[in-house]
């Protein structure tokens, strides 16, 4: 694409003339702009790209649900979807048809929470809980849809053990009965006593969390996980220990935790990450990560920095609940950028199909991803 084409969207984006596709990929070319590298003068660039600086904050949005934040309404895939479309702008082949995925909407709050009893509670917007009690710890759910253990002193000592699972497209908050809070990630099961006795306080975690433990000196905080075991005294930091990826990773946002594998062990400052994998019993330390992309998922973004086709869908049929097919090869293929959780599945397959590697088909639930 060249001077006249790119001028030209500049100005209908300016009037409000462009279309959605072509804004979102405008606004993610300011997002990720750091030099001219098109064939417009700099002057021109930067005079443009300041006009659209001044409309960013009317064009986001606040994402409602519990787990509220401002994120991003446009879709943004790096410079390179960008750079692609302005330079070939040739029609994409086989691009989604919005009309085949109106069944694939995003994912929502609900979980089923199963009690000492082996009884099961449906959580979700539509289902109240009236004064569940289980050895003098009250169960309730806040007018958010949270759902919080209130440990009275009454609460009897006894080996009982609660347990929520979110399926796939759904996600929970739960305040646990010390005070902790626990973010659930889509097909995540946490299981946990109803009541921490003795000198630790251990949980158990499958696929992903993101906690923030209460301060409890006396009592260490203990999550065991796929292949890692992360103990603190009262931090935030998240886990992600999905059996079907090929590590576990523990970043940690404040405080200070331990994680253990077998004999190894690693401690961890805010900014760090530990990684360990099935085939090796190292614990690898990664410095100096972007935390924000480990807690994208709680915040109400797909963030990807440098990852994979198969690790993007894995995210992705997670959060949408569908079944992802792949044809032909695609090693290799790296891609970066954030796009709402909260818009149409649609809105994610067509912004990384503009970068021209990747195509997919959809057939009823199932996504076909093909090079």
């Amino acid at each position: 694409m060249h001077k006249p084409d790119i001028k030209d969207l500049l100005e209908r984006y300016k009037s409000g003339d462009c279309t959605e596709q072509e804004r979102s990929l405008v606004e993610s070319w300011y997002l990720t702009w750091d030099t001219p590298s098109l064939d417009l003068s700099e002057q021109e660039l930067i005079s443009d790209l300041e006009l659209i600086k001044q409309e960013l904050p009317r064009k986001r949005r606040r994402i409602g649900g519990y787990f509220q934040m401002a994120a991003a309404a446009v879709a943004l895939i790096t410079l390179t979807a960008v750079f692609y479309y302005f330079n070939y702008r040739e029609p994409a082949k086989n691009l989604v048809n919005p009309t085949e995925l109106s069944k694939i909407v995003p994912g929502t709050n609900k979980a089923t929470l199963t009690l000492a009893d082996g009884s099961t509670v449906v959580l979700d917007a539509a289902t109240p809980i009236d004064g569940i009690n289980q050895f003098g710890v009250k169960i309730n759910k806040s007018a958010e849809g949270k759902l919080i253990y209130v440990s009275d002193k009454n609460a009897k000592v006894a080996d009982a053990y609660n347990t929520i699972i979110t399926p796939k497209g759904g996600q929970y908050e739960v305040t646990l009965p010390d005070g902790t809070k626990v973010w659930l990630n889509a097909a995540s099961k946490l299981r946990f006593p109803v009541v921490f006795a003795g000198n630790e306080r251990k949980v158990e975690l499958s696929g992903e969390a993101y906690f923030e433990v209460a301060k409890d000196r006396k009592k260490p905080f203990k999550v065991k996980a796929e292949q890692q075991e992360i103990i603190v005294l009262g931090t935030h930091f998240n886990v992600n220990a999905y059996h079907d990826d090929a590590f576990t990773k523990t970043t940690l946002l404040e405080g200070s935790v331990r994680v253990n594998k077998g004999s190894a062990q690693a401690l961890l400052t805010p900014g760090q990450q530990a990684v360990s994998n099935n085939g090796s019993a190292v614990i690898n330390v990664r410095k100096d990560v972007d935390i924000q992309e480990s807690i994208a998922w709680k915040n109400g973004l797909f963030m990807f920095e440098q990852e994979d086709i198969f690790s993007i869908m894995n995210k992705i049929s997670r959060w949408y609940d569908i079944v992802v097919e792949y044809r032909g090869d695609l090693k290799g293929k790296k891609y970066s950028g954030n796009i709402s959780k909260f818009e149409d599945v649609t809105e994610v397959l067509k912004t990384m199909q503009l970068t021209g590697s990747i195509q997919f088909k959809v057939e009823g639930r199932r996504i076909i991803v093909m090079p």
